[in-house]
């Protein structure tokens, strides 16, 4: 009788396994897109001395420099391997498994964290949750997977590794949304040395788009609550010949904004040139502590690019009284930014050394 049960039950357990294979391919995505993530970063890191990247998906700042380091090179190789080869030793299995609950419990306290700074009035979200919560959900998830991902003599079949490698691809492909979404719309305004406004468009007459008086007059409302005492103008000059940081500079002073608080930076024709024209100008006016304005898919790309330079700028979304229709094209558009920008970072900091 034992003898012939022993097929029947072998036969569940393959069932049960096929049936949760789906579900640990999905696990397997998004390990290799965080263990590779973050394994490049801490690269770049441990490169140039600088603070890792990973900030943008969790914050080990607030432990130690040899936990943050063990972390960020033993955890993403351990995800990474999960990732490519999910059947493991038991070892492997309980040290993958403890990694992702770990960073999963940190992601928890970074939400902590957020909760507490938005209640001390530190920043005004726009999302009534962190990203850090994601992150927590999607690393316990993890955790729970690599326990049921089957017996390791059982071949990974393509079809489980399509699905894995899909699922990174669609994490890569979501990051920068969650990033636009998530911190974009974050308020982080505070007292601070100056802010910095990002042009656009001007039309012939000298009026500035809707857009660019968005931004202008959030930082104009910056100026008159005392939050800043300095205002740079960044812009290009347009097809049309007009000269947008003038244009920006001439609306802040029929505002009320002495014109003596205000500096223009005539050459600001994208984000890298903004962040290179305005940091020798910032320094040379003391400004310590900046504020960035923008829109808000606008605004990860431009903590990327000063943080790229080592300088870090608090982010403030421009305050939106109308829907601009383009919005949606212009947050896919932040899809491809963010990676560039990334890409270029992390060069730059590997290459320094």
């Amino acid at each position: 009788m034992r003898a012939r049960m022993r097929p029947a039950m072998r036969d569940s357990m393959v069932a049960v396994i096929r049936s949760v294979e789906p579900l640990v391919s999905v696990a397997r995505g998004i390990a290799l897109f965080v263990g590779g993530f973050s394994a490049l970063n801490t690269l770049a890191a441990l490169s140039n001395g600088r603070a890792s990247s990973d900030l943008w998906w969790i914050d080990l700042s607030g432990f130690s420099a040899a936990f943050s380091a063990a972390f960020g090179v033993g955890g993403a190789f351990l995800l990474l391997a999960f990732g490519a080869s999910p059947r493991c030793a038991p070892l492997r299995s309980r040290a993958t498994a403890t990694a992702a609950a770990v960073l999963a419990v940190v992601a928890v306290l970074n939400a902590r964290d957020f909760y507490a700074a938005w209640r001390a009035g530190s920043i005004d979200p726009g999302v009534p949750f962190p990203f850090s919560l994601v992150v927590a959900a999607a690393l316990a998830y993890v955790a729970l997977a690599v326990r049921h991902a089957g017996d390791r003599e059982r071949p990974v079949t393509r079809s489980a590794s399509r699905l894995a490698a899909s699922v990174a691809l669609a994490c890569a492909l979501a990051f920068p949304i969650a990033q636009v979404w998530f911190f974009g719309l974050t308020d982080y305004r505070r007292p601070a040395d100056a802010a910095v406004v990002l042009g656009a468009r001007v039309y012939d007459d000298g009026r500035l788009s809707w857009t660019l008086q968005e931004r202008v007059d959030t930082a104009i409302g910056l100026y008159a609550n005392g939050q800043v005492r300095t205002i740079v103008m960044s812009g290009g000059t347009g097809t049309n010949g007009v000269d947008e940081a003038d244009a920006m500079r001439r609306h802040a002073v029929a505002s009320g904004v002495p014109a003596d608080a205000i500096i223009c930076d005539h050459d600001g024709v994208d984000t890298d040139s903004t962040v290179r024209n305005t940091l020798p100008l910032l320094r040379d006016a003391g400004a310590a502590r900046v504020i960035a304005v923008s829109h808000f898919y606008h605004l990860p790309r431009i903590k990327m690019a000063y943080r790229a330079e080592g300088f870090d700028v608090l982010t403030v979304p421009a305050e939106e009284h109308r829907e601009i229709v383009g919005t949606p094209r212009f947050v896919m558009r932040e899809i491809p930014g963010f990676w560039v920008y990334w890409a270029r970072s992390w060069w730059r900091a590997v290459a320094a050394t």
